[in-house]
């Protein structure tokens, strides 16, 4: 397909309003297998202190002046909560409405609203931006390599938000303005956790390919047994009519299932595939019973009924591929998105594709080439909470200081444009009601070269 040259702004970054994001951040080409330990004090260094941005309207640089951001004006970090839910049971089913909802001076519900603030205090991971990645708010702190953020995620309440990053979980209650440690967020196999959100208050994180999973209520964090043992969870799905019914995936093909907020699974339908390793399942936002394996060899697997039954997916390629990342559109859920390896290819510098999917999963079509983005072995991929037929997707690299592009490919258009960090890689979340916001969980490592 054919593609507009990318307009110049696009290409690099800028902050909205201050402070300059400190050494180029870089990465790996295997995202999802990170094996690096976290200092557990990589984000405990001094704030830094450049002052706010203004732009030239008639070169479309930026420039710093010298006012400062106070770093005073932080949250206060609050002591960790955690129970064990072999032991403390009771809140497993926690409501998922609370009184906070409604304004009580006009009894009108309250709506997730953008951030009220020009940058961001009490985290250097978790940072936002109003133009698709171009420009971020600055951040009060700085993360060090090496540092990892996979999981962030808005929860159903106006403002509240978690983040796993480091060997923490935070938190905010202010759409993202300032942040505060929660408690341990880390597993053997895991130097940061991913998070589901379930509800206005509940989220699910877990450790991927590891055994480590936990459930955060109102920022109090249980932790959970996980029944995938030593193969790993590779993901996790929430019912969007109950959250306290979450099913998770792992690395041998088997879903497992709980009604009781994780306290207790059972096995559900039968393995995906046998004699294979899967790197990716996704639960359709939608429909619990729509599950959709990415796997080595076998490509994708399909269930519309919980696991009973599984179909191979066609057009990935003539023979085997490998299903890398698969992500299912939460505005519809017919549409899926693949990116992984056409094994039948030799050709390296072609045989990478994203692949889009029309009827939940059952035939694919190839959208994006390797010759037109920077494909590896599981960009992450974000599909938009409004628009099927919109896709984020990132490419981060410590080698020589690159940093992160972060693509968006809209199919109604054919087309691809991008937006560049110094960050080694970038996770994205949406502003609930608003996707235009958008939240970048961010990771370094140290310099390549």
């Amino acid at each position: 397909m054919t593609y507009p040259r990318l307009n110049s702004t696009l290409l690099g970054y800028t902050l909205i309003a201050g402070a300059a994001l400190g050494p180029a951040a870089c990465g790996d080409d295997d995202a999802g297998t990170a094996s690096a330990t976290v200092s557990p004090d990589s984000s405990s260094d001094g704030p830094t202190t450049a002052g706010p941005t203004t732009q030239d309207p008639t070169d479309g640089t930026t420039t710093a002046t010298t006012d400062g951001v106070d770093p005073t004006t932080g949250p206060t970090t609050t002591d960790a909560t955690t129970t064990d839910a072999t032991t403390s049971t009771s809140d497993a089913t926690t409501s998922s409405t609370t009184d906070d909802t409604t304004d009580s001076s006009t009894g009108e519900p309250v709506t997730w609203q953008p951030p009220n603030c020009d940058s961001v205090t009490g985290t250097g991971a978790v940072t936002f931006s109003h133009d698709q990645g171009a420009t971020l708010a600055p951040m009060d702190q700085m993360i060090h390599p090496v540092h990892y953020t996979f999981g962030l995620v808005a929860l159903g309440k106006p403002g509240a938000m978690l983040a796993g990053s480091g060997e923490v979980l935070l938190a905010s209650s202010d759409a993202g303005c300032s942040w505060h440690e929660i408690g341990p967020g880390a597993g053997p196999n895991t130097p940061a956790m991913r998070l589901r959100a379930a509800g206005d208050t509940r989220a699910y994180a877990f450790g991927d390919n590891d055994s480590v999973i936990v459930r955060v209520d109102d920022e109090v964090i249980t932790k959970l047994s996980s029944p995938a043992d030593k193969e790993g969870i590779i993901g996790l799905g929430v019912d969007p009519a109950d959250p306290d019914h979450v099913r998770i995936g792992d690395t041998a093909g088997r879903l497992w299932d709980s009604k009781d907020a994780g306290v207790s699974w059972s096995p559900l339908g039968v393995a995906a595939f046998a004699d294979s390793l899967g790197y990716r399942v996704a639960f359709d936002p939608g429909d619990i019973d729509h599950v959709v394996f990415g796997a080595l060899g076998v490509g994708v697997l399909v269930s519309h009924d919980g696991g009973a039954a599984w179909d191979s997916a066609a057009g990935l390629g003539p023979g085997q591929a490998n299903g890398f990342n698969v992500v299912v559109s939460p505005a519809a859920g017919d549409v899926v998105w693949v990116e992984g390896l056409d094994l039948a290819d030799p050709n390296e510098q072609t045989h990478r594709h994203i692949w889009r999917s029309e009827d939940g999963g059952l035939n694919f079509t190839a959208v994006v080439d390797s010759d037109e983005a920077t494909l590896y072995n599981g960009n992450h991929m974000f599909a938009h909470p409004t628009d099927p037929e919109v896709l984020y997707f990132v490419y981060g690299s410590n080698f020589g200081n690159y940093g992160t592009d972060l693509f968006r490919y809209d199919h109604a258009k054919d087309e691809i444009s991008l937006t560049h960090n110094a960050w080694h890689d970038t996770i994205v979340e949406f502003l609930p009601g608003d996707p235009s916001w958008m939240y970048l969980g961010l990771s370094i490592e140290p310099g390549g070269g």
